[in-house]
C-alpha cells in the first residue's frame, strides 16, 4: 500500500514558493520517500491548500451473489469464499481447500485475506 497527497499544479507551486524548494523535495515529501520535518511541513500546508491523501492498494474483486455469498478473486489465484448464512469461510488455492474458518467475525477477514494472499 502506497500513500501520497495529490495536489494541483497551483497547490504544488505555493508548496515551491512558500519554501524555497525544489519540485524534486515536495514530490518526495508529498510521497512520503522524506519523513523530514520540512517533509512533514510541507505535507500539512499540502493538506491544508485542499491536498487530497491517497492511497493506491492492489485491486481485489468482490463479488455478492443471490445466496448470499461472498467470493473474493485475489492477485495470486486463491479464492476465498464466504457464506453470510452460515458464516463458513473458506480458502481455495488451484482448486483445492486450504483454509476453512468456521463461523468466521468480521474482524477477522483481514487477517484471512492476509492469509490467502500470501498463498503460493
Amino acid at each position: 500500500m502506497k500513500k501520497y497527497i495529490a495536489v494541483t499544479d497551483k497547490q504544488r507551486q505555493l508548496i515551491i514558493d512558500a519554501f524555497k524548494i525544489t519540485p524534486r523535495m515536495v514530490r518526495y515529501a508529498l510521497s512520503y520517500d522524506s519523513d523530514t520535518n520540512l517533509a512533514k511541513r510541507i505535507r500539512k500546508l499540502a493538506l491544508e491548500a485542499g491536498g487530497v491523501r491517497m492511497v493506491t492498494v492492489a485491486e481485489i474483486e468482490c463479488i455478492f451473489d443471490s445466496y448470499g455469498n461472498m467470493t473474493q478473486l485475489m492477485p495470486n489465484g486463491a479464492v476465498i469464499e464466504i457464506s453470510k448464512e452460515t458464516g463458513d469461510a473458506k480458502v481455495f488455492m488451484k482448486g483445492k481447500l486450504k483454509i476453512h474458518v468456521d463461523d468466521i467475525r468480521i474482524r477477522e477477514i483481514g487477517a484471512l485475506q492476509k492469509a490467502a494472499s500470501e498463498l503460493k
